[in-house]
């Protein structure tokens, strides 16, 4: 009897624990993306002191969802997550006692917003959408993905990229649309030499440029510790050399961050937080190596 009772609370506490030690579930993103590459290399720094199981996902938004909506006994459910620092601090806007639960343990690769507009728009600045906003139109890609997360981070720095239309497409097709003139132009949030840049490059040289990305008024986003949510930096000439910077002067300024690490604490113990912490900032090296500082 004295058995079944210790068999009994053994699985109890087993239940009860924030996160197993033998499993840690971090989601990340498309399996052919960045995101899920890093988890890889997080997943094998872990080795043996840590199982680290790499979700792929449909990306920020749908991780953050399961990080925090999800309970933690869903299948579907993570215990950390790879994504876009603007995404907490969009959620945080209408949940603030939900982000109180994460907290950054690494920080990854740069990404760059790549603005690409079409070659006779007349647009060389995502600045000029604001000017005349009905004048233009935006492809932001489906609810939920990067590019439709960052747009909104843009509307709320200035409510006057509200008014631009907006179009939900991404890659091919509204690289399609750019290049027809159906839309003005389209964002694509992303590390250098991404799928749909070096497309843009490649296949679509002659009728779309890439754009810069400095409205000062994105200065005052600001992440969920409080410090800048983006930086300005330029993306290297020479990085899509066929046609999208072709010539000496082809770099471009955009808004910057670093795509980050985050953990819901209440899912891990003091037991696997250190080791997950630890798997992560030593796996954030070779990330930045790879995919750019």
């Amino acid at each position: 009897m004295k058995t079944l009772l210790f068999a009994s609370a053994l699985a109890a506490l087993a239940l009860s624990s924030p996160a197993s030690a033998a499993s840690i579930r971090l989601c990340t993103g498309a399996e052919s993306g960045n995101y899920f590459a890093a988890g890889d290399a997080i997943a094998k720094m872990a080795g043996r002191s840590l199982d680290v199981v790499n979700v792929p996902t449909e990306g920020t938004i749908d991780n953050l969802e399961r990080l925090l909506d999800l309970p933690a006994n869903d299948p579907n459910a993570c215990d950390a997550m790879i994504g876009q620092p603007d995404g907490p601090v969009y959620v945080g806007r209408s949940s603030p006692a939900k982000v109180k639960k994460l907290r950054q343990v690494a920080s990854l690769h740069r990404e760059y917003l790549h603005v690409l507009c079409g070659a006779k728009s007349g647009v060389d600045d995502l600045s000029d959408l604001e000017s005349d906003p009905k004048k233009y139109s935006i492809a932001i890609g489906e609810p939920g993905s990067g590019a439709w997360l960052i747009w909104q981070n843009i509307i709320a720095e200035d409510e006057d990229y509200g008014l631009v239309p907006v179009r939900n497409e991404g890659g091919v097709l509204a690289l399609s649309a750019v290049s027809s003139g159906e839309a003005t132009c389209m964002l694509v949030p992303a590390g250098l030499k991404n799928g749909t840049a070096n497309e843009a490059d490649q296949t679509y040289g002659d009728t779309v440029i890439l754009a810069g990305a400095n409205d000062r008024d994105f200065d005052d986003a600001t992440d969920i510790k409080g410090d800048p949510l983006y930086v300005y930096e330029d993306i290297p000439a020479r990085t899509y050399p066929k046609a999208l910077q072709a010539g000496w002067f082809g770099s471009r300024s955009t808004i910057t961050w670093n795509a980050a690490v985050f953990v819901n604490t209440e899912r891990f113990d003091a037991k696997t937080l250190p080791a997950f912490v630890q798997a992560a900032a030593r796996a954030a090296a070779g990330i930045k190596a790879e995919y750019g500082k």
